[in-house]
């Protein structure tokens, strides 16, 4: 048997080679938080209580898989999203902060009873958080992959989110037979040769369908968000879409040279070109 005090400095030795001693400290009590189904204020109160072998072989698993560089979240299998429970496995990209940005910038402007159409859902945290902060929207979401809408589907019934999914490809044809007020997507959009500069952990374990297109047509799914936009959004509709940083102005450029305007640029918390807006015609 150990206690939290002697399983929480056993792991931060373990995750120190690879991790700062912050960072070690942090993950150490998200592991025990999860698996030992403690609040961090017990872990603070009562350091010498014990926690099962279970729970202890658990934390030992898990803490070869952050050794190998899988992310705490494909771990535990669950991350907040715009303070919602979303479960997340390889078969859906991690949600990032900058898509709570795009995601709470579309909720401001979404009115009561809207249609809404997630594009590329994934884990369809989009659509989820959307759905909870306006309960009488109508909203849609879709995805290519089967593995992703089925996590999608759950993280709906796991938040109590009333959301029609179905199967598409955003490339090809969408069986959308809507006007949408508002149309939202995060596509993948980064460049195989940008690759070499991301972490192991995105590389090693995210979906790459999810994540890369080629450098020869790095905004094959803008054009595809936009011949859809031009044929299912309402004259005062808007839409959201999330971007590569490297290529603001060359997406914003597109999808004026598609008619919309205005077209917004926008940067993130982080002050890059993360996300655009533009108005129906």
């Amino acid at each position: 048997m150990f206690s939290i005090a002697q399983l929480h400095g056993q792991t931060q030795r373990q995750l120190r080679p690879l991790y700062s001693k912050e960072e070690a400290r942090a993950l150490s009590y998200a592991l025990l938080e999860h698996f030992g189904k403690l609040s961090r204020a017990q872990l603070f109160a009562f350091p010498e209580t014990e926690l099962s072998p279970e729970t202890a072989r658990q934390i030992q698993t898990a803490i070869a898989g952050l050794i190998a560089h899988k992310p705490l979240q494909y771990l535990t299998g669950e991350t907040l999203f715009c303070g919602l429970p979303i479960e997340v496995s390889g078969a859906v990209l991690i949600p990032r902060p900058e898509t709570e940005e795009l995601t709470l910038w579309a909720a401001g402007s979404i009115q009561k009873g809207a249609v809404v159409i997630d594009l590329c859902t994934g884990s369809g945290c989009i659509a989820v958080a959307l759905k909870k902060r306006i309960p009488s929207a109508e909203v849609h979401a879709c995805d290519l992959s089967p593995e992703a809408l089925e996590t999608a589907q759950r993280n709906a019934v796991k938040n109590g989110a009333g959301i029609h999914f179905f199967r598409c490809d955003v490339l090809s044809t969408v069986p959308f037979d809507k006007k949408a007020d508002c149309i939202i997507c995060n596509p993948p959009y980064v460049r195989q040769s940008e690759k070499a500069a991301m972490r192991k952990n995105v590389l090693l374990y995210e979906p790459h369908q999810a994540l890369f297109v080629d450098d020869s047509d790095p905004l094959v799914f803008y054009r595809a968000i936009a011949r859809f936009a031009q044929q299912h959004l309402q004259k005062d509709g808007t839409v959201f879409v999330e971007i590569n940083e490297s290529l603001g102005n060359e997406t914003k450029a597109l999808f004026t040279a598609s008619g919309f305007a205005p077209v917004e640029l926008r940067k993130d918390i982080n002050g890059k070109d993360r996300m655009i807006r533009f108005a129906g015609v």
